[in-house]
């Protein structure tokens, strides 16, 4: 090997193989063998060449050590800063699902009862196709911590409370949780618009991933929970770190529409995004609706929703006048459709929801099961259009649902 003195930390040094020409990195010891920083190489060097021996492919891998029983050094390939893969047309999932391996190579080493407790961008790589861990300097190798007592451990923004004032004894198993999950608030937060330290504060403005996210809001929403459970002070609050791993393997598996950056300033929402957020919005206010409805068919009423696209879900029987807006007449961007029945099964209430552009009309019907056969007892006109989610829209269906209850009565 060659070694070029150019580098950021004293102790490490660029080499290259005489003979391939392959770059890699040379880290070596900065204190005696006997010294406390010196027990902390020896332990990262012997530890991280033991992983590559087992073949463990979420840790940096290591190319050449000192044979000497004290290493005075050890050579890795060179790798890529993981964050530097991250470019404007990263989305989310791809961002978590690199911090799921993460996590998921956290969780083999928390089954051997070793903790990282150093996570941070900048000890985090991406090598031969998937991210990677490096520099365990200050790592817990299942024995006393050779740190000083009251010693600080990482940067402030990513370390633990708990890490802040070290024992001797030490092990930080739950520190890893927190500093991966702060980790990822940090690849996915806008550069210079970090929260403060502490626990991620779901839905509070700081934290709200909508500002710099769009796509399925809910989805950003269940990850802004998921860090915050990461990231309690109080590491007995806080999720293990194969908790963590599970939660983000969950999240990656329900959320299907792909979350990419608002571009420019904090625009908002996109047409789909609204369209989203209006249906959700209006789910809500006529389950609650259906609620009060079915109290009045009895306490024992079913309430359920249904798609409309399956031909064997309850239909809707009253003509409406709405604006042709096609050939064969009106065609809808979107519906929804409820209903409550009575406890025999023989009466129930359907409550629907029709979309044009932005605003929303709501109908409601009653239904009445006659020889085999359901039957229209009684409907009222469709609500005014209103603009979804504005208190116009939720007073037109709450002086709808105040007909139906004095119908029933």
């Amino acid at each position: 090997m060659s070694s070029d003195p150019k580098s950021k930390k004293h102790f490490v040094r660029r080499a290259s193989n005489r003979t391939t020409g392959e770059e890699a990195v040379l880290k070596h010891r900065s204190a005696g063998p006997t010294s406390n920083r010196g027990k902390r190489f020896h332990d990262e060097a012997v530890m991280m060449h033991r992983f590559t021996g087992e073949g463990l492919a979420g840790v940096l891998p290591v190319l050449d050590i000192d044979s000497g029983s004290t290493p005075a050094w050890y050579v890795m390939p060179r790798a890529t800063p993981l964050e530097s893969i991250f470019v404007e047309t990263t989305t989310l999932q791809e961002i978590v699902g690199h911090v799921h391996v993460l996590a998921q190579t956290l969780c083999e080493l928390a089954e051997r009862e070793f903790y990282h407790r150093d996570i941070k961008p900048d000890n985090l790589f991406w090598y031969d196709g998937r991210p990677v861990l490096a520099d365990f300097g200050i790592a817990y190798f299942g024995e006393a911590s050779v740190t000083y007592e009251g010693e600080k451990l990482g940067p402030l923004w990513f370390m633990a409370p708990e890490m802040r004032s070290m024992t001797k004894l030490e092990e930080g198993s739950q520190a890893d949780v927190y500093s991966l999950a702060q980790t990822l608030s940090a690849f996915i937060h806008p550069i210079g618009q970090l929260p403060l330290p502490g626990t991620f504060r779901a839905g509070a403005p700081d934290y709200d991933l909508n500002r710099r996210w769009k796509g399925d809001h809910t989805a950003l929403d269940a990850l802004g929970h998921v860090l915050e459970a990461a990231t309690r002070n109080d590491p007995n609050e806080r999720l293990r770190i194969d908790g963590l791993e599970e939660e983000l393997r969950l999240w990656l598996h329900s959320a299907q529409t792909p979350l990419v950056r608002n571009s420019g300033l904090l625009s908002g929402w996109g047409q789909q995004d609204d369209y989203a957020r209006d249906m959700e919005e209006s789910r809500r206010a006529m389950r609650r609706t259906l609620n009060r409805i079915a109290r009045h068919l009895g306490d024992e009423a079913g309430r359920q929703e249904h798609d409309l696209q399956d031909p064997d879900q309850p239909r809707w029987l009253a003509a409406y006048g709405w604006p042709h807006n096609a050939e064969d007449g009106f065609e809808p961007d979107g519906l929804l459709s409820f209903s409550a029945s009575c406890e025999g099964g023989d009466r129930r209430v359907i409550l629907g929801a029709v979309y044009h552009g932005r605003e929303v009309s709501f109908i409601a019907e009653v239904h009445q099961l006659t020889a085999g056969d359901w039957q229209l007892e009684h409907s009222w006109p469709a609500t005014e259009w209103g603009r979804a989610r504005l208190p116009s829209a939720t007073h037109a269906l709450q002086t709808l649902a105040a007909k139906v209850t004095s119908s029933l009565a």
